[in-house]
């Protein structure tokens, strides 16, 4: 039975720190070339927030099941918020990276309390609206982030960009205070060793992919096969919830949303560069080349919803990664030929038509069916696959960026997030094929 709460009132407060964090996604690649570093220690900004954010998740979702899911997200978004203070008033880059840093963390908090919450106040045949609703607000955040962040670093520079978002978290946080429920609790221990080894071990694979350096990457590799063999011997006490990869959907969903998380963290960092080092874009017209993506996300991200509950989920998520692989295919072409800035805005078209039928679709055959003391473990890895995908993502695109001039590297580095397309596509097929014969085997 679910809560005697209104479920909209809550899916608002938490899409309220959502809100913050797409701002923050929208900000960050048009302001990365503005950034006085170059392009590697400018791309490892964006590297150690998405890191701080994974390597704890698996064990925040745990923390809300324990502690209140309430709670925790209050906890994470305040934390948050002033790391993004800490950001605007940083004066060295190693504080600049120690305030990205903590802002990743905060996000590790509060981002998998949405995705435990949304399942406990939504009855299961509303929950791909109440996905959908949670899709538009991100296809809004999307779109005012890079449009504003362009227009106030032009204006104003890089710190008034974090300092304006701190703005904005102050009021997602009354708005949780306002809002949340309290709902029981389920008893549930954290132990320190497991995210100690899922944050050196990412932290050292992302390292190591990013500034070359392999012998962190082996690390990395070492750290997380201790992790994945406490995991299967029970000594991680649930850090890595490793049953839950055992339902075919919910690992499949996981490798969609790595994939996903992979593109939209990754994508625009080699296309924002290129437009304004190489096109001669200014900041406040490269935020204007991804309206498109936005508006049309944000039109579609309803349909999706309401064919989720009606439709397979995972053909749809077939066709939303097969059109957003188009539409990296074109902005590749379009690099090669020396297009006018003004085309790209095919591109982040078509980016905007295959997400809408990504994110929702993928949100609720993944979390569909997960028990009420499960969903803050399930949220969490959840959560975690598609930081997984953006952290990895960023290193890789950040890595081949690097490797010599603009012009010559941007091209290279957009194939990677369009081969995560292909992985998505072929995931959702296999879920896509799946349902269709359990429906086939049912008793008449």
């Amino acid at each position: 039975m679910k809560p005697a709460v209104n479920p909209w009132n809550t899916l608002a407060a938490l899409a309220a720190g959502y809100f913050l964090v797409l701002i923050d996604q929208g900000f960050m690649p048009v302001i990365t070339p503005l950034l006085p570093f170059d392009v590697g220690n400018a791309v490892w900004l964006t590297s150690v927030y998405l890191l701080c954010t994974v390597a704890p998740m698996p064990a925040s979702g745990r923390l809300g099941d324990a502690h209140g899911q309430r709670r925790v997200f209050l906890i994470g978004l305040a934390i948050y918020v002033v790391a993004l203070v800490f950001a605007g008033l940083s004066w060295s880059f190693a504080s600049l990276v120690a305030a990205r840093g903590l802002q990743g963390f905060g996000a590790a908090l509060f981002l998998p309390q949405a995705f435990g919450l949304i399942p406990r106040v939504f009855s299961e045949d509303r929950q791909g609206r109440a996905f959908a609703a949670w899709g538009v607000i991100g296809s809004v955040a999307s779109l005012i982030g890079p449009v504003a962040g362009g227009a106030i670093a032009e204006f104003s520079g890089w710190r008034a960009a974090f300092l304006a978002q701190a703005g904005l978290g102050v009021m997602a946080l009354i708005a949780g205070l306002i809002a949340l429920p309290t709902l029981p609790s389920h008893n549930q221990r954290i132990y320190l060793l497991p995210v100690l080894l899922s944050f050196g071990g990412l932290g050292c694979l992302v390292y190591g992919i990013q500034f070359g350096e392999w012998l962190a990457v082996v690390l990395g590799v070492l750290f997380l096969g201790l992790l994945v063999l406490f995991a299967q011997r029970g000594s991680d006490e649930g850090f890595l919830p490793l049953e839950l990869l055992r339902d075919r959907s919910f690992t499949l969903g996981a490798v969609g949303v790595a994939a996903m998380g992979f593109t939209v963290a990754s994508m625009f960092i080699p296309l924002m560069y290129w437009l304004q080092t190489v096109a001669g874009a200014t900041p406040s017209q490269s935020g204007l080349i991804t309206a498109p993506m936005s508006v049309l996300a944000l039109v579609l991200t309803p349909v999706a919803g309401y064919l989720t509950d009606r439709r397979d989920p995972g053909r749809l998520c077939v066709t939303g990664f097969g059109v957003s692989a188009a539409g990296i295919g074109l902005a590749i072409a379009l690099i090669q030929a020396g297009a006018g800035v003004w085309w790209f805005l095919a591109v982040t078209a078509l980016l905007g038509i295959g997400g809408a039928f990504v994110w929702a679709p993928n949100a609720a055959v993944t979390m569909r069916g997960i028990a009420d003391h499960h969903t803050g473990a399930a949220s969490g890895l959840y959560n975690t696959a598609r930081q997984v995908g953006s952290v990895i993502g960023v290193a890789l695109v950040g890595t081949v960026l690097a490797s010599g001039a603009i012009e010559a590297t941007a091209g290279k580095a957009l194939a990677l997030p369009a081969a995560a397309m292909v992985v998505g596509a072929l995931a959702s097929l296999v879920l896509a094929s799946g349902r269709r014969r359990a429906v086939a085997d049912m008793p008449a």
